[in-house]
């Protein structure tokens, strides 16, 4: 039987809300995480070695009281540190699009009609009319 792939998932461009949060290496390190990369991609990316983005990482986590890689993204999406760009919202618009646009088929006309006279199968009487 053959190896099975990973799933690949699209990474979200996201960019920094407030940069005065962390030093600017730094900066740069969690939000290169936060689009998904891996520490080999960062460092690759920014000319650095991994070992370098792991100790930005590690402090970044100190600082946000994060236990892992992924707590410390989804700590900083909850203080403000993180926004997504707009493409990626004009995006995920265009996608809900379809969904948008299907409605439901109409009830068909054999069910019987509520009116404000008629509930289920007794009439209202005129005194509540």
């Amino acid at each position: 039987m053959g190896r099975k792939l990973k799933p690949t998932y699209p990474r979200m461009l996201v960019e920094l809300a407030d940069a005065t949060l962390l030093p600017p290496r730094r900066g740069q390190v969690v939000m290169l995480a936060a689009r998904g990369m891996s520490a080999k991609e960062i460092a690759r990316d920014l000319g650095i070695s991994p070992d370098t983005v792991s100790w930005h990482l590690d402090e970044a986590k100190d600082q946000f009281h994060a236990h892992s890689r992924v707590d410390l993204i989804s700590q900083g999406w909850m203080a403000g540190l993180f926004r997504a760009r707009m493409l990626t919202w004009a995006l995920m618009v265009f996608a809900m699009a379809p969904a948008l646009r299907s409605r439901p088929s109409s009830i068909s006309s054999s069910r019987p009609q509520v009116t404000a006279s008629r509930i289920g199968r007794k009439p209202i009487s005129s005194q509540y009319a």
